[in-house]
């Protein structure tokens, strides 16, 4: 055997479904071999083609009369399970009806390789839960667990075949049968249903030899008298709490029996983050919604609430839907309700940053869980793949680069609650007689961005608050092109600077306009440009990959005054980005300390001429540049000596300095000539007062069709068309422009 080609085990978070013939032994001795073979036959046909067109789905198991299968998401599990009920429903083989029924769940499995047997083999708690839960159904009924539930439900609307056939299928109906005790698990396990009415039963299942309703105790073996109370509440502690955790219950049930919840992981590894970034101790507690309903809002529970220093919502479509978890945002983000339940007449103080485990839809979200969304900052713990949409949540046991996703939002977690709560002590300190405020940070807007570029942005934004700035926006922006504006107007006021990442994707349209979020954003810090914004405009150097509306975008950038306008254009690599940024930055910090000892503008002197030349060229422009200087002109030329950030930094102070500009076009390449021609256009993003207006691309030997041909609709273009140099008119009325 070779050892080399045994893969190991695969374990991945996957949505499950188990299909079943109902009544098979029977039908088999009804119809003989040979009918029944046609029909389970035919079973298997319907099934592999609804799969066909199912991206990640996967067989892991075959029954003989049903199949377990794999999908990516939720909502593909839930999608397959709805059209296979329809097209059995329209079937029949061997004079039978095709009746299957099926269960849904959603966990980690573990696939291992077998070399001796052939193919790959599936193992894991969540496959035996989701059989169990499919013996509960009846013929054509639709079962799964609170897991699959609460992801799909948000996503699946309409009906798969919806438009795909000549009936008018209404969207399907969700309905809840309640608890069950299904052997193998320590709790209960809600039951749900899915299905189009008048195929799906929409009945309570009664029980199997391994399950049963948690409240029939002649169906329990379990010889304890039933508990109609439920569950015992966890315990409750969050009195002098430094961050107090909300959260739906269900969202801390282990994917894997025996391991931690989400919640706990995000408790647990919060406190530590925390103590390491600050070298304190905090109390970090949580407090799930239905707790809250247990014990309600008496004791002085609300009191509590309102007086943690920060709250961190844990918002997911179970988050939303709970009623407790409703309440605790009320107490915690309603005014209103605030100074009447704690009696303190003020608003909590605490700051509250939403970590938001799954996406969730704001339409039929309460106000107060809405509010909580919209206005307060997040961050999200799940990403989309750009090109399908999926989710994918962050989670410290579903592999490497979700691990270090997720350890990456932790650390963003605990800065953002270290620096508020100590922002929160400092104040305290001063205390409000002293009459010393708490120094405000300097203010930068980083645009958002598409989801191709959320690493880079995810950087730069830590970097930046890790630098001491305040990044915004620190909550979502609306979708509807009037709350944009209205949004930007109050948001950017008062930023110094702005960063725009311009990725391969042109991005979300909102609800009435025509442009992209990011084209929008780049016009209207282009218009308050005027008033001192400082811009950054980063893309990569090479877009030619990208969507044909972005490359239309990252076209007009380089061309449209309006877009660029005092504007730093970046292209490359990130690190650049962020190494321009800082020195920016730096130079704000060190010009506002001189203007505040000597508030004395520099100018620009009018005789100063920049002519730009590559090193090949530094001798060929000697007579030119002896010229310039009989006429009366200040020359300056570019360094060629010292390392790259001097250079660097000689190269942006002539362009700031120099009152017109002539781009030498000898032996430099075409490209060479563009960029240098860019770099006019961004001297204004270094610091410059006004555009360089007199500009123009002196062409010299050697001559080339490229050169013969060369145009450009913002520099005057100057030939000289002997091999040696001479005067012309062209040039002479260029000098005139300068004096």
């Amino acid at each position: 055997m070779d050892k080399k080609n045994i893969k190991g085990p695969s374990k991945q978070i996957a949505a499950l479904l188990f299909t079943d013939i109902v009544g098979s032994v029977a039908l088999q001795q009804k119809l003989g071999t040979n009918s029944y073979t046609n029909y389970v036959h035919r079973h298997d046909e319907i099934i592999k083609e609804c799969l066909s067109n199912v991206e990640g789905a996967k067989i892991l198991n075959e029954t003989g009369d049903g199949f377990l299968i794999k999908f990516i998401d939720p909502s593909d599990a839930v999608n397959t399970a709805l059209r296979l009920q329809f097209r059995f429903s329209l079937e029949k083989c061997e004079g039978e009806s095709i009746n299957v029924r099926m269960g849904l769940n959603m966990g980690v499995v573990t696939e291992m390789d077998e070399t001796n047997r052939g193919g790959t083999r599936a193992v894991g708690m969540p496959i035996n839960l989701v059989a169990r839960v499919m013996d509960l159904g009846g013929a054509s009924q639709i079962l799964m667990t609170r897991v699959v539930y609460d992801d799909a439900k948000q996503f699946v609307r309409h009906h798969p075949d919806s438009g795909l056939t000549d009936q008018v299928l209404a969207p399907p109906t969700w309905k809840s049968h309640g608890s069950y005790e299904i052997d193998g698990n320590e709790e209960n396990i809600e039951i749900f249903e899915v299905g189009l009415e008048g195929l799906a039963p929409f009945t309570p299942p009664g029980g199997s030899k391994k399950a049963r309703r948690a409240d029939s105790p002649n169906e329990s073996p379990n010889p304890d008298p039933p508990n109609d109370k439920g569950p015992e509440p966890e315990p409750v502690d969050i009195e002098d709490s430094d961050v107090l955790i909300s959260y739906a219950e269900v969202d801390n049930e282990p994917l894997i029996s025996g391991e931690e919840g989400w919640i706990t992981q995000l408790q647990r590894n919060l406190k530590v983050r925390m103590e390491q970034l600050s070298g304190e101790e905090f109390k970090i507690s949580r407090l799930s919604g239905k707790a809250f309903e247990s014990i309600g809002s008496g004791g002085g529970l609300a009191k509590e609430l309102s007086e943690a220093k920060a709250v961190v919502p844990v918002i997911s479509p179970p988050f939303t839907n709970s009623p407790g978890c409703q309440k605790e945002m009320e107490i915690i983000y309603n005014p209103e309700t605030i100074s009447t339940q704690t009696g303190s007449g003020a608003p909590s103080e605490a700051t509250v940053v939403n970590a938001i485990k799954m996406p969730v839809t704001l339409d039929s979200a309460p106000n107060s869980i809405s509010s909580v969304i919209t206005k307060c900052p997040g961050l999200e713990f799940f990403e989309r793949e750009p090109s399908t949409g999926k989710v994918r949540e962050f989670n410290e046991n579903l592999g490497e680069d979700s691990k270090q996703r997720y350890y990456e939002r932790v650390y963003d977690l605990a800065y953002e609650l270290c620096e508020s709560i100590k922002k929160q002590r400092s104040s305290n300190k001063e205390g409000s007689d002293s009459g010393v405020s708490v120094e405000s940070k300097e203010k930068i807007f980083l645009a958002p961005t598409t989801r191709d570029l959320t690493k880079e942005y995810d950087t730069i934004k830590r970097e930046l608050k890790e630098h001491g700035y305040h990044v915004v926006p620190d909550h979502p922006l609306p979708l509807s092109a009037d709350e944009i504006n209205e949004t930007l107007e109050e948001m950017i006021s008062d930023c110094v600077t702005s960063i725009h990442l311009m990725g391969d994707r042109y991005g979300i349209i909102p609800e009435g306009a025509s442009s992209s979020i990011s084209e929008i954003l780049l016009r209207f810090t282009s218009d308050k440009a005027k008033d001192g914004l400082k811009r950054f405009i980063w893309s990569p150097r090479d877009f030619s990959d990208a969507e044909p509306k972005q490359i239309e975008l990252l076209e007009k950038i380089q061309e449209d005054p309006a877009l660029h306008s005092s504007a730093e254009l970046i292209e490359g690599s990130i690190s650049t980005l962020k190494r321009d940024i800082f020195r920016l930055m730096e130079e704000q910090k060190k010009q506002a300390d001189d203007d505040a000892n000597k508030a004395v503008k520099p100018v620009t002197d009018s005789k100063l001429i920049y002519l730009i030349c590559e090193q090949r060229d530094e001798e060929a422009v000697e007579e030119l540049e002896d010229y310039l200087f009989k006429e009366g002109l200040e020359v300056c030329l570019p360094a060629f000596d010292g390392d790259e950030a001097d250079v660097k930094a000689l190269h942006q102070e002539n362009l700031i300095n120099c009152a017109g500009a002539l781009v030498y076009y000898g032996a430099a390449p075409r490209a060479w000539v563009d960029i240098k021609l860019r770099d006019l256009i961004k001297a204004v993003g270094y610091g410059r007062e006004t555009p360089i207006t007199n500009q123009a691309v002196f062409i010299a030997p050697p001559h080339d069709h490229r050169k013969e041909r060369y145009k450009s609709h913002n520099a005057q273009i100057i030939r000289q068309n002997e091999d040696s140099f001479s005067p012309n008119d062209e040039l002479s009325q260029f000098i005139e422009t300068m004096k």
